[in-house]
């Protein structure tokens, strides 16, 4: 291809997608997954598209009640000339994973990059939290989590030939805040979980990684009741050194920078990507 047509070809790209029109196809031929991405307002929807703009051939994965908003997912990205695919699962329980990872795997024939995305919060006092509510946030956000990521690193290891396993966490691995006590916990928990795997993994040549998102522009977080008034959206940017809400594409971004050959030394690290709320936390 010469380099008039390729100048032309990332033009095109970039009208239909502008954030990645530049983006280096550095995962050509390389498959991955992404999970809880069916929502259009959602960080697992921004990873996918910056896989796939990167080159990667992209297994989207939510809960089969979701598959129509996959379906639609996936054509915008085959709109773009960009190769990808359902992968309706639910991931809290170990044989559905295990059948997504088979069904990935007969469909691209491999596996490269594994982001363990999908997690759920919900704003509740300690003491009126339900069993219920705990039960479901610790299946998704840790259960779910860590039976993608042994599924991933399974087929990863067989493959021969190395991968990346990237998690979005959150700023409360560290962070501490009322009214999601289990939330908190449970991102906690992976960050602990991605440090032992990663150090599980190195001899295969696969990293494990996370992101930490801080308060992010998603339909999860239209919920929250500090985001509910004018007034309460303008103290939340207030907390925040940057004042504003990070956007979907610049968690993918942090998510891309793993999966990067400059990132081939890197692994059990953690990126928080939240505008300086955990730093200001300390400081204001």
């Amino acid at each position: 291809m010469t380099s008039g047509v390729l100048i032309r070809l990332r033009g095109i790209m970039g009208i239909l997608n502008p954030h990645y029109s530049g983006v280096c196809m550095h995962l050509k031929d390389k498959v991955a997954l992404v999970t809880g991405a069916a929502g259009d307002r959602s960080i697992g929807w921004g990873i996918a598209q910056a896989l796939a703009a990167a080159g990667a051939t992209v297994a989207l994965n939510d809960l089969p009640t979701r598959e129509a908003e996959l379906k639609a997912r996936v054509q915008t990205l085959q709109d773009r000339q960009q190769s990808a695919f359902t992968a309706a699962a639910d991931i809290t329980d170990p044989d559905e994973v295990h059948r997504m990872m088979e069904e990935i795997t007969a469909t691209a024939g491999r596996l490269d990059v594994a982001c363990s995305n999908a997690g759920m919060i919900r704003w509740q006092h300690f003491l009126e939290i339900t069993p219920n509510i705990l039960s479901k946030q610790v299946a998704l956000n840790v259960k779910g989590s860590m039976y993608v990521c042994r599924a991933a690193a399974k087929q990863m290891i067989a493959q021969g030939e190395g991968g990346q396993i990237i998690v979005t966490s959150s700023i409360q691995t560290y962070l501490h805040f009322p009214i999601t006590p289990v939330y908190g916990g449970t991102k906690h928990a992976q960050h602990i979980f991605v440090g032992a795997l990663a150090l599980e993994l190195a001899p295969h040549n696969i990293t494990v990684n996370h992101i930490g998102p801080g308060w992010v522009q998603t339909a999860m977080n239209d919920t929250s009741p500090e985001l509910q008034t004018a007034e309460a959206i303008e103290n939340q940017k207030a907390a925040i050194p940057m004042h504003r809400a990070g956007t979907t594409n610049e968690m993918a971004d942090a998510a891309l920078y793993f999966t990067k050959p400059e990132a081939a030394y890197t692994t059990g690290a953690f990126i928080a990507v939240d505008g300086g709320l955990g730093i200001g936390k300390y400081t204001a």
